[in-house]
């Protein structure tokens, strides 16, 4: 049985069962209707209706709780998160980072006052790059690259796990030693997105360019839309590492954005533009309104009968009867039962004797017969 169902059959049965003890309450009301409405022993006209308005009150809470009792439950991170909430898998964007871990991304000459290693020179652009995107909508992948190439994330949504493989994971020690090869990391990044939907996906390929292997350039899936090349490291002064002297490849970089139909970008000071990330910010549309759903008309009932059933006893006490004991009293019998709750009150009062009176020293007469 569907969860409605059994709610409304709940609700159902607590309908009739209020309805029995409302006609019980009834016929046990009217044997004291004089005493309790005086003379005509009739309420208030409007006090008719409660009846009905507690069945009906009674009904909507009982099933407003079963309801809400039976539907699946929510996580927190959740809250809020429905159907319409989700993005279509037509608007999901990807973003492949493509990270050079030779050891070559440990010199430290980047940054404004080249006091900082490249490997964290090329976090902090990818920090600038998701504070400026749209990452709900957004899946994404790293492959790293030195000696050869392999992903190590694939379509993750949680952004600190890309965080953590930039900032301290030294992936370098998974490779065998030897020379870069860059294009490595970009043919493995392109069989990765080879499945993917067309034009729904930016390589980001963050390295120095210090590589040997430039001599076949594979050619990138339809799924690749744009090819950002960011480049890290003094492109004037080297530093010696190894056997090389080791600086940005800025002539060998611009080539590579040639042939992927990319662009490279001099980020070894400064941030990728944001004209550059314009798509990848991009929001999808807001999902067309899916109405009332079931929760929100159980939310609703429970508030309704929960308010009836709490106004309804007080409006009896104050407002279900227009005779008033007190005040139908004659005069004279008001009076006279003043009189006697007073006299009541003295009769109860305790009583207390006079204290001996003491004074000038002289002790009180003793009796007659009192002992000298």
């Amino acid at each position: 049985m569907a969860s409605n169902d059994y709610a409304i059959a709940v609700a159902l049965t607590a309908a009739l069962l209020t309805a029995l003890a409302e006609y019980w309450h009834h016929r046990r009301s009217q044997s004291v209707a004089r005493l309790a409405f005086g003379p005509a022993g009739q309420p208030r006209t409007w006090t008719r209706a409660v009846p009905a308005l507690r069945v009906v009150s009674m009904s909507l809470a009982c099933w407003g709780l079963i309801v809400l009792a039976t539907l699946e439950p929510q996580l927190l991170g959740d809250a809020g998160a429905s159907a319409a909430d989700k993005i279509d898998p037509a608007d999901v964007q990807r973003v492949v980072l493509v990270l050079d871990v030779s050891p070559s991304m440990n010199i430290v000459d980047a940054g404004a006052d080249q006091k900082l290693r490249r490997r964290d020179r090329v976090l902090e652009v990818v920090e600038g790059i998701l504070s400026r995107i749209a990452l709900s909508r957004t899946r994404f992948s790293v492959v790293v690259f030195f000696t050869s190439a392999r992903a190590v994330v694939v379509d993750a949504t949680d952004i600190n796990v890309v965080r953590n493989i930039l900032d301290s994971m030294p992936l370098v020690w998974s490779f065998e030693p030897g020379e870069t090869r860059l294009l490595d990391g970009v043919r493995v990044a392109g069989e990765l997105a080879r499945d993917w939907p067309p034009k729904s996906t930016t390589m980001f390929l963050c390295t120095d360019g210090d590589t040997v292997d430039f001599s076949q350039v594979p050619k990138l899936p339809r799924s690749i839309r744009d090819v950002e090349i960011l480049a890290v490291g003094d492109p004037i002064v080297g530093t010696l590492v190894g056997n090389h002297d080791s600086r940005q490849e800025a002539g060998i970089l611009r080539r590579l954005a040639a042939e992927l139909s990319g662009t490279y970008h001099n980020v070894n000071t400064r941030h990728v533009p944001s004209k550059a990330l314009a798509e990848l910010a991009r929001l999808p549309p807001p999902p067309a309104s899916v109405g009332w759903q079931i929760k929100d008309l159980a939310r609703i009932a429970v508030t309704i009968g929960a308010v009836l059933l709490t106004l309804i006893p007080i409006s009896l006490q104050y407002f279900g009867s227009a005779w008033n004991a007190e005040r139908e009293l004659p005069a004279s019998n008001r009076a006279s039962n003043d009189i006697d709750s007073q006299a009541s009150g003295a009769a109860s009062a305790p009583r207390f004797s006079a204290p001996l009176a003491h004074t000038g020293g002289l002790t009180p007469p003793r009796s007659p017969g009192a002992r000298a």
